[in-house]
């Protein structure tokens, strides 16, 4: 499968202005790294379909729009709205990645994300804001993965540790290191949300191994995104526009 060079990822996402040592990219399935070497001030190229791929589980196309409602044990019913606003520069790095902004009525997230060769979808920087006003930045070493944008099988896993830096506006820092597990669970997996009954979706589960309860569950359907996800809080579709 060939693959067209869109974009460049450093090995170590946070180096530019937080600090610290170096990491990698997350490994594929078998435990090799990704196709492309990774070397001192060599990017890594990330994955771009290309035309009559299938669909991805995770669309990044630059426009998209998906609305969820959110049931919260604490908050409450509410909505979200999730928006791709396109490649841009990775905050205090030389890096370009796709900013998806999720606005919520209590917090805005501004996220930046890349679909790596091995059908990954890694987070390298996430911004949260309290009235217009950044109120936190986490980074991960390596960048850690948000999704699936190709569809697995049955049985697939994948597990990453990564450190994770967290820091306040207040200007406090805090670093933690941590192991999830991606797992799908089922595929062909038929689901209904408030935007309609899916047939087509693949099941996936994240765990975090040092902490029970922490699990998520997400329903992906090829070509439109996440339709639900389930944990600490229950998130459905109510409504999309998946550009092409």
């Amino acid at each position: 499968m060939k693959r067209a060079v869109v974009a460049a990822l450093a090995a170590v996402v946070w180096l530019g202005g937080c600090g610290g040592s170096g990491g990698s990219l997350p490994l594929d399935p078998g435990g090799q790294p990704p196709e492309t070497p990774e070397l001192p001030g060599v990017p890594v190229q990330p994955e771009q379909p290309e035309p009559g791929e299938p669909p991805s589980l995770w669309p990044l196309t630059t426009g998209s729009s998906w609305t969820y409602r959110i049931t919260d044990p604490t908050r409450g019913v509410f909505d979200k709205r999730v928006e791709v606003l396109g490649p841009q520069a990775v905050p205090e790095t030389a890096t370009t990645a796709t900013l998806v902004r999720s606005v919520q009525p209590h917090l805005e997230e501004r996220s930046w994300q890349l679909e790596l060769q091995n059908g990954v979808v890694v987070r390298l920087r996430e911004e949260d804001l309290k009235a217009d006003v950044i109120a936190r930045v986490t980074t991960w070493s390596p960048a850690t993965v948000k999704s699936l944008a190709q569809t697995q099988e049955l049985g697939w896993s994948y597990e990453s540790t990564i450190r994770e830096l967290t820091r306040q506006d207040d200007g406090t820092t805090e670093e933690k290191e941590r192991t999830y597990v991606w797992r799908v669970l089922a595929v062909n997996e038929t689901v209904t949300v408030p935007a309609g009954t899916f047939t087509n979706a693949i099941k996936v589960q994240r765990d975090r191994p040092d902490k029970a309860g922490k699990e998520r569950v997400y329903w992906l359907v090829p070509g439109l995104g996440k339709v639900r996800e389930d944990g600490e809080r229950l998130e459905e579709l109510v409504s999309h526009d998946v550009k092409k």
